[in-house]
């Protein structure tokens, strides 16, 4: 009996070794596996990651130089426009000042001619005064030459 027991220990022991052995082997297995395809995940994941950078950094390099582009357009735009104001200003001070200078001609002529004119009258006003009061003067000295 005890060589029966043994022998069915020893099976038991190499049943649950088998048993053991075949679990481990297919737990490497299934952990190979899942590192393979863990692996090959991982090499899509870092070709999709790279590829994503890639197309950021083009749209990023494309929307910087559209920036550009579009800073440099406004800038001549600005420039021109500049430009042009400048010189609409320039035209307008420049009309300006022939303007003023032309009112300037014929406020001096208006009052040239304002000032001419009250000499002229202040000169008659005072000739009739004048003439008025040698009439008056002769003729009181007249009248009074003939009062004794």
């Amino acid at each position: 009996m005890s060589n029966e027991n043994n022998s069915e220990k020893e099976k038991e022991k190499e049943t649950f070794f088998s048993t053991l052995k075949d679990g481990f082997s297919k737990f490497q297995k299934n952990l190979e596996e899942q590192s393979r395809k863990n692996v090959e995940n991982w090499e899509n994941a870092k070709g999709k990651v790279g590829n994503f950078f890639k197309k950021m950094t083009n749209n990023w390099d494309k929307q910087v130089k559209e920036w550009g582009d579009d800073i440099e357009r406004i800038q001549e735009e600005n420039k021109e426009n500049w430009e042009a104001k400048k010189q609409q200003i320039r035209a307008d001070m420049e009309q300006w000042q022939e303007n003023a200078r032309q009112d300037w001609k014929e406020g001096v002529k208006a009052w040239n001619r304002g000032v001419y004119k009250g000499i002229f009258m202040f000169l008659i006003i005072l000739i009739i005064l004048l003439g008025g009061l040698f009439v008056i003067v002769y003729l009181f000295t007249t009248v009074l030459s003939y009062v004794p």
